[in-house]
């Protein structure tokens, strides 16, 4: 649930929760940089489109599992609204994933397990990052369409529609960036209390199984440093672009390319789930 909360923007509510692989990386250490990255503006209509090549699920609390593993093609962020104080972001997606699922109800274990295939499902969803600099505010998303579902003992997988939605409510701001980013940056992740109410339904609403996720943070202090600039190639292109990491673990690691305003690359395995993905395309000028 970690993963949810933390790459909100990336990883979608449990089930998406994010790139083609056809993009090969390649990273050089930059020998001149630029010491005053600030935060980039965004205007309306700005677009970027992310490859999820991966991401994985693996989540269970008493009688409550859930494992997921799949990718999300054309991972499209388009800046919708532009406040005073914050950017409204628009997602849409085409997502592919297998998922296994154990509800408890009342005394019993309802196990599912099922298929989703972008042909038949589409993701929507809103990100609300702050203009100071780019944190994350709130996160929304919906996954609906028809989904190969088996409900146990009966093996048989029928076509069901579905629908499955989750709000992350964020005690505070999520800061993924803290600008101007310059080499050997470091920053706090501040206390924060993580809330996800997701609902996961189908047969046109006749079954639903509502989940709220409830978790508090306290980070190691200087959790996260931006250090170096480097060359990295992606499908969109090739960028100069700042590595950001967490100092302990591999939980994350991404790439900021100040030519695009936003991420290029990023790479997030947490305990309960993971994702992988890349920038394949942006108009931002």
């Amino acid at each position: 649930m970690r993963k949810i909360a933390i790459t909100s923007l990336f990883i979608i509510m449990l089930i998406i929760p994010s790139f083609i692989s056809s993009a090969v990386a390649t990273d050089t250490i930059k020998s001149t940089i630029n010491f005053d990255d600030d935060v980039p503006i965004w205007n309306v209509g700005d677009s970027w489109t992310f490859s999820i090549s991966d991401f994985w699920v693996n989540y269970s609390f008493g009688d409550l599992s859930i494992i997921m593993n799949g990718k999300i093609d054309d991972f499209k962020w388009t800046v919708t609204e532009v406040s005073t104080t914050s950017y409204k972001v628009e997602i849409t997606g085409k997502v592919t994933t297998s998922f296994e699922a154990a509800f408890p109800v009342g005394e019993s274990v309802i196990n599912l397990e099922g298929d989703i295939k972008p042909s038949l499902n589409k993701i929507t969803g809103t990100i609300i990052f702050t203009k100071s600099n780019l944190e994350i505010e709130d996160f929304s998303a919906i996954i609906k369409g028809i989904a190969k579902l088996a409900i146990q003992p009966i093996p048989i997988k029928l076509p069901i529609p579905i629908r499955i939605s989750a709000n992350a409510l964020l005690s505070t701001v999520f800061p993924l960036f803290n600008f101007p980013l310059h080499i050997l940056k470091f920053w706090n992740l501040p206390e924060m209390d993580i809330k996800m109410n997701t609902n996961f339904g189908g047969i046109f609403g006749l079954i639903k199984f509502p989940i709220t996720f409830s978790t508090h943070y306290s980070w190691t202090p200087l959790a996260f440093t931006c250090l170096i600039m480097e060359s990295v190639t992606v499908a969109a292109g090739t960028y100069d672009a700042w590595k950001i990491q967490s100092i302990i673990g591999d939980f994350f690691e991404y790439y900021y390319a100040p030519a695009v305003g936003n991420l290029v690359k990023f790479d997030v395995n947490m305990p309960q789930g993971g994702i992988h993905g890349e920038l394949i395309d942006t108009n931002y000028a």
